[in-house]
């Protein structure tokens, strides 16, 4: 896959350290719509965490070992803290931090999808190595609820690129449970226009 080479380090280390942590994760964001749509380029790095806060001070002592940092007032740029971090988990549900320019986003699962992304995240192959992704149905799901124009374009890319391998029942289940009714009825449509073909 195609990732700009200063994002490799980073995603290394980051498995590193949850794997070492024992904590359930996986890649999201344009990291994993690279795997299974069309490849977009990204200068950031998005994960979904099972972050329990008892374990939160350990995580933050890997997170500065490794030269991160938060952004604190006025963008200034300072060690990451715990309480800032848990406060940054509880009002927006996720945390940012900063290696050399590169963001990293650390989301935390508040919802049932969230739940069902790190249950069903699947061990896909980068630069010599396996890390969890997620996947290919769960990424659309997710998308379709941000509801962004670049979210939108990415799943229309994933639903033509995976056309004939995606799990449609699961597609149409998830979001008839989670999407609001004009996001379900366009992904319905979309799923019919781009992954089964007309009328399929």
């Amino acid at each position: 896959m195609s990732l700009p080479p200063r994002l490799i380090p980073l995603v290394h280390f980051l498995e590193d350290v949850l794997d070492r942590m024992g904590l359930k994760h996986a890649f999201g964001g344009a990291l994993a719509n690279n795997y299974w749509g069309v490849v977009r380029a990204t200068q950031d790095v998005d994960l979904l965490v099972l972050l329990p806060a008892l374990r939160a001070q350990e995580f933050a002592d890997a997170l500065n070992g490794a030269g991160f940092a938060q952004k604190g007032a006025g963008d200034a740029f300072h060690p990451v803290e715990v309480g800032p971090m848990l406060e940054e988990i509880r009002e927006q549900k996720l945390f940012t931090a900063y290696r050399d320019g590169i963001k990293a986003e650390f989301f935390v699962p508040h919802i049932p999808l969230q739940d069902a992304i790190l249950r069903r995240a699947v061990p896909l192959p980068f630069e010599g190595r396996l890390i969890p992704i997620t996947t290919a149905e769960d990424l659309i799901l997710l998308k379709m609820a941000f509801h962004r124009d670049k979210d939108l374009r990415d799943v229309r890319g994933i639903l033509a690129v995976q056309k004939g391998r995606l799990d449609l029942a699961y597609l149409r289940a998830g979001a008839a449970k989670i999407l609001e009714r004009p996001a379900e009825a366009e992904l319905v449509r979309w799923i019919r226009d781009y992954a089964t073909g007309a009328g399929g």
